[in-house]
């Protein structure tokens, strides 16, 4: 990655018009809400889904080498993308780990701590983005695989993690107002930049779920999302009391008379994944991958066994599927995968 872009990434929050507007708003409503008292509290309370659910937008988005969309209301609500919202209890925490060490230990240990933080944050965000699921991105397995593959650039994001965190220090001598403004540009630079970092690697497209995962307008409408989740929780009562093969055949009869198979299939995976134990989520891939592969969707196929292994580099297709999933990943490109899955 050449200097270039390692500065447009860093500057892209003022030289993106969407991005500067969305600083520029985020900047005014953080300053009313530290000037406000009570109201203030309230206000912050309605800004910190947003700014931490656009931040990750961002991210994932400068992964897929795109353009973000601009700030929306729906970054305001608790409720929508719970996910988004955990880099920001991340980040409280390595705050509060660096103030202890530096009160119980003294200044000597917090500099470690802040560079430990530095060093794990880029790549949880990164893991995150990629599997939205935040087990997956404190998992130390996962986390090692991301720094195997981007290592040669996702240290940038941390040195830069570093220096923002020293400048975001510095910033609290000017006046309230600028204090915010500069802390927030630091905030709005860092995700992009790591977004840009792990970018060439393609790690997004390679784990990616197919587009067909979100329920559209008119299925939400009609209610197929409510009877999806009806039927998802009636499986989980099967699954949870250790009877996965009988909640996968009530998940497999309902999916078989849907109006929109590919989608269900697609919806009930992501679902799964975010589940507290995610080895149901990886059997159920395995039904998921040969559904694919019989219906010739072989690129999909491939992006959903890559997304489980990222949860666990043991995972294989179902035996029967084994050769096809070869061929599959030998045709896309993929020798690598091809030659892990004919070792096994």
């Amino acid at each position: 990655m050449k200097p270039t872009d390692i500065l447009k990434a860093i500057f892209s929050p003022l030289t993106d018009a969407g991005m500067l507007l969305t600083l520029i708003t985020f900047w005014l409503l953080v300053s009313l809400g530290r000037w406000g008292g009570i109201p203030g509290i309230f206000l912050l309370f309605l800004v910190i889904p947003a700014v931490s659910g656009y931040q990750m937008m961002v991210l994932e988005a400068r992964a897929r080498g795109k353009t973000p969309t601009p700030l929306e209301v729906e970054f305001f609500s608790w409720f929508d993308n719970v996910w988004t919202l955990f880099p920001a209890l991340v980040a409280v925490l390595l705050v509060w780990a660096t103030m202890a060490a530096n009160a119980s230990l003294g200044p000597g240990w917090a500099i470690p701590v802040i560079v430990l933080a530095s060093a794990f944050f880029p790549a949880s965000v990164a893991v995150l983005a990629i599997t939205r699921s935040p087990l997956q991105s404190l998992n130390p397995v996962a986390l090692g695989r991301l720094l195997s593959r981007c290592g040669a650039t996702i240290w940038i994001a941390s040195g830069f993690l570093v220096l923002s965190i020293l400048f975001g220090i510095l910033a609290e001598q000017l006046s309230l107002m600028f204090a915010t403004l500069a802390q927030l540009f630091l905030v709005s630079a860092f995700f992009p930049l790591t977004g840009s970092l792990i970018e060439p690697y393609g790690v997004i497209a390679d784990v990616d779920i197919p587009d067909a995962l979100q329920a559209g307008a008119d299925e939400v409408a009609a209610g197929v999302e409510e009877e999806r989740t009806a039927v998802l929780n009636h499986a989980y009562g099967f699954v949870s009391r250790g009877n996965r093969e009988g909640g996968f055949r009530h998940l497999l009869q309902w999916i078989a008379g849907s109006p929109d198979p590919v989608a269900a299939w697609a919806w009930f995976f992501e679902r799964m994944m975010q589940w507290e134990h995610q080895q149901h989520a990886l059997f159920f891939g395995q039904l998921y991958i040969h559904d694919m592969l019989q219906h010739g969707e072989k690129i999909a196929a491939i992006k959903v066994l890559m997304r489980c292994r990222l949860c666990n580099e043991r995972f294989r297709p179902l035996r029967e599927d084994l050769p096809a999933a070869i061929e599959a990943a030998q045709a896309s490109g993929n020798i690598e995968l091809a030659a892990v899955l004919q070792r096994n």
